[in-house]
């Protein structure tokens, strides 16, 4: 299984300086293939069009043949779904709603057609939700964003892998996420620091050598580089 989540990061959309570019790169490295074809998964986003119109000039510059997953085809054409998620080298998760992301994936019947693309080696990348939904269980803002709640809390992914994540590190976040913390660790990752596994490892990736991650539990707060999934 290859998978690499994102703490976050400006992808180059609207004013910002685009900060991710050795972790795009990384993910097209784990391809192994020269010229991979990028699937762009925009559900998270209420911005998916100029979303996708971002990330594919970025991974076409990078090689890649792009390709979107839009809403449409996935309400009205399943066999278009299917061809398009079978064929992806890589496929992009973005950054929104991870409720929404997860609800989407389980409403329109594509859970089975996104792990059997992780059996099957396609590298999975996702920012922020992306990256929660890849996770059992991830750290989000989604029900503030929902106007249903006043702070952060924890939320169901689809536990692609067996951990719990926490995008967009900061000491004000941390400070909420260890009071809800219980007996749970957490990998707790700064914006521009990504995971890349592979198989039952972990190795950070930066594009910024002064961004960190860190494992996270009640008793302690570590910082990491590499290590094992329990």
């Amino acid at each position: 299984m290859k998978c690499m989540l994102i703490g976050g990061g400006d992808t180059g959309r609207g004013n910002t300086v685009y900060s991710t570019k050795e972790i795009d790169e990384e993910i097209v490295k784990m391809t192994g293939k020269e010229h991979p074809t990028f699937l762009f998964v925009g559900l998270a986003s209420s911005f998916s069009d100029s979303y996708y119109d971002t990330m594919k000039a970025i991974y076409k510059d990078l090689g890649c043949e792009c390709v979107y997953l839009k809403k449409k085809n996935i309400i009205n054409n399943r066999d278009i779904v299917e061809n398009k998620i079978k064929s992806a080298d890589i496929i992009y998760f973005c950054g929104g709603d991870s409720i929404k992301l997860v609800n989407d994936l389980k409403e329109y019947d594509l859970v089975d057609l996104v792990k059997e693309a992780a059996n099957n080696n396609t590298v999975l990348a996702g920012i922020s939700a992306g990256a929660i939904m890849l996770s059992k269980e991830g750290y989000s803002d989604s029900l503030k964003l929902r106007g249903e709640s006043d702070k952060y809390d924890f939320v169901e992914g689809l536990g692609i892998l067996p951990i719990v994540f926490s995008p967009h590190h900061s000491k004000d976040k941390i400070d909420e996420l260890m009071g809800e913390i219980g007996d749970r660790e957490v990998f707790s990752l700064e914006n521009n620091t990504a995971l890349k596994f592979e198989n039952n490892t972990y190795e950070v990736i930066k594009s910024d050598k002064n961004a960190k991650a860190y494992r996270i539990s009640k008793m302690e707060k570590m910082e990491i580089i590499k290590g094992n999934i329990k």
